[in-house]
């Protein structure tokens, strides 16, 4: 309890009985494992998040939503049609200006998703004054906080609790079992489990002719496996052509480091195909 309350934070931190059982759900058992993976998939993309918490000036924090969210699976899918790492639904992924089409779904694009969730979750603090709010709004929507307000007459968290939604009255206290256990892991002897390749080692190239990842793999060298990989957001494993050009991700190994000018679909003229 001294360990959780000490942790610098935006959120309304409370210790209670299920915060103390999600944490040891985290740390201990089968979760140990989930926790360990985790762990190791932060060092890919928490670096990327904290570029767009920076960018909206929102509390660093805000990054552990995304493990609840998604455990950091690029491509987690929920039952109910949310998707990516940050688990937008489709209506409220085209309202942040996300593409969802016969072939392209950016909320599965890394850099495009976490700019809209770090824009959505700016605008739910400008509207509330208050990030634990903002956090229960994300999940639940902000009609049912703003229901749950008028119900208890209050905008303290622990106080519209009951009037949420169940998922959202745990989605809160989860929320600060994630950020204690992302904090102080090592306390517990658990190791991250670092992936095979590292997204900070990559770069993005724009690509604005049609292009298959079996193509792309045997012009440059990386394996059609990585490509996958790296850019779930391509639903078909085509890159569409686009006057305005799709950007891959791909690791800086190989021939990446010198890809001909024509891949990326230019003519020497510099017209687009």
């Amino acid at each position: 309890q001294e360990r959780l309350l000490s942790i610098e934070h935006g959120v309304d931190m409370q210790f209670n009985r299920t915060v103390k059982r999600l944490i040891n759900s985290y740390l201990f058992g089968p979760g140990r494992m989930t926790t360990e993976r985790i762990l190791g998939q932060s060092a890919i993309y928490f670096p990327i998040y904290d570029h767009y918490i920076r960018k909206y000036d929102i509390p660093t924090e805000m990054k552990f939503l995304s493990v609840i969210e998604s455990h950091l699976d690029p491509r987690a899918r929920s039952p109910k049609g949310a998707g990516g790492l940050w688990q937008f639904m489709p209506k409220t992924g085209r309202l942040f200006g996300l593409q969802i089409n016969n072939y392209v779904d950016e909320r599965f694009d890394v850099h495009k998703a976490s700019d809209a969730a770090a824009r959505y979750l700016s605008e739910l603090f400008d509207r509330y004054q208050d990030w634990t709010l903002a956090i229960a709004a994300y999940n639940c929507g902000p009609g049912n906080v703003n229901k749950a307000i008028r119900k208890a007459k209050s905008k303290n968290f622990w106080r519209i609790k009951k009037h949420l939604p169940k998922e959202t009255q745990g989605y809160v206290q989860k929320f600060i079992a994630v950020k204690y256990v992302m904090t102080y892991y090592m306390f517990y002897d658990i190791r991250p489990k670092y992936p095979d390749y590292d997204l900070m080692l990559t770069q993005s190239i724009k690509i604005f002719k049609r292009k298959t990842f079996s193509q792309i793999a045997k012009e440059t060298g990386v394996p059609k496996a990585i490509i996958e990989k790296f850019n779930p957001n391509f639903k078909r494993k085509v890159i569409p052509p686009s006057a305005k050009g799709y950007s891959i991700v791909l690791p800086k190994i190989g021939s990446i480091e010198a890809v001909p000018i024509e891949f990326m679909g230019y003519k020497p003229t510099n017209r687009l195909n």
